[in-house]
């Protein structure tokens, strides 16, 4: 079998990850190959095109929360029909070789050069060249429409279409490709607390929706304008209130926004004209003021790392910085004064 390794004139995201680890199968079994890959996706229809021979195909799948990063590979040409997705969305990123991908009504020749969005109403099938590898990113249809609803201040549309296809030279791709590089960095520390994994990948799918919704979506961009609220101080109470409520939960501007049933852009705004900060801003100074309180009155089981990670904290030395920077001493200093 060729090589599994990224080529590197298609993108340095995925490099450094060893894809193998997350390997569900490697097999020359038709029926083998679809019966696992459809457990992960959904069940669909897998054949060789033509004549065709010498069948293997091979899968990775790395859970991240919400989300998850796949690769999958088929040696010789093959038809993958899975009609429609069941309630996901999926962003198709091709490393080698190139397929004919039928997204509705759009058709896309996706290869190293052209991504693609395959959208959870759409009928979806596709053709593959030999030695077709591609990475899919799995985002689930209720978090694009939660992101929807956060940008907006708007209920969703019903079904959200967006653009299936996504040129590798475009500003969209331009936006996703280091956001890629950060989620396949996260499958590369294994060692990651679970705490740090939760927060981080709620930010990670937050930065992957926003800028699909921002680039791909035409329905997106024809919505109306999220109007300005004239209440700003009682909305930005409001907002408080649920923040405060939620200090160690992995939120989100857009999580924020959709929570407050406004536009972000419309909480940002609020913030900025009440207390003369954003929203993240503000919560991550009551997540300091309290990761400090917690520290303060500590028992003898309490752990640094532990108590930022708890407070949304995932680079424990930026947390430091800032915590020294508000109190004038470093956590752990105030953890041996605790009492």
């Amino acid at each position: 079998m060729p090589s599994l390794c990224p080529p590197s004139h298609v993108s340095s995201c995925f490099a450094g990850l060893d894809f193998a680890r997350g390997r569900v199968y490697e097999t020359t079994d038709v029926d083998e190959a679809r019966e696992l890959c459809g457990r992960i996706f959904n069940p669909h229809q897998l054949q060789p095109r033509g004549q065709s021979t010498g069948f293997r195909s091979s899968m990775d799948h790395f859970a991240l929360g919400p989300m998850s990063l796949n690769r999958l590979s088929w040696d010789s040409p093959v038809q993958v029909d899975p009609d429609r997705l069941d309630n996901y969305y999926l962003l198709s990123v091709p490393l080698r070789a190139s397929a004919r991908f039928q997204v509705g009504a759009s058709t896309v020749e996706v290869s190293p050069r052209c991504a693609a969005v395959i959208s959870a109403p759409s009928r979806f099938r596709f053709e593959t060249e030999a030695f077709f590898d591609q990475i899919a990113v799995r985002l689930e249809e209720q978090a694009v429409q939660d992101a929807w609803a956060g940008l907006t201040g708007q209920a969703s549309p019903q079904r959200i279409e967006l653009a299936a296809a996504l040129p590798m030279g475009g500003q969209a791709w331009k936006t996703l490709e280091p956001i890629l590089g950060l989620l396949t960095r996260s499958c590369s520390e294994t060692g990651q607390p679970a705490l740090a994994a939760t927060h981080l990948h709620a930010r990670l799918q937050d930065m992957l929706l926003t800028t699909l919704l921002l680039h791909q979506s035409p329905q997106f961009l024809s919505a109306p304008a999220p109007q300005r609220s004239r209440a700003s101080a009682a909305l930005v109470r409001r907002a408080q209130g649920y923040l405060l409520e939620n200090l160690t939960a992995p939120l989100t501007l857009t999580a924020m926004a959709r929570a407050s049933g406004v536009s972000s852009r419309t909480l940002q705004a609020a913030f900025h004209d009440v207390v003369g900060c954003g929203p993240m801003q503000w919560l991550r100074m009551q997540r300091l003021d309290a990761a400090h309180q917690a520290l303060r009155h500590a028992d003898e089981a309490t752990q640094v790392t532990q108590t930022a990670l708890a407070f949304g904290f995932t680079h424990l030395g930026e947390f430091s910085r800032l915590y020294r920077q508000r109190f004038g001493q470093s956590p752990s200093a105030t953890l041996r004064g605790r009492g």
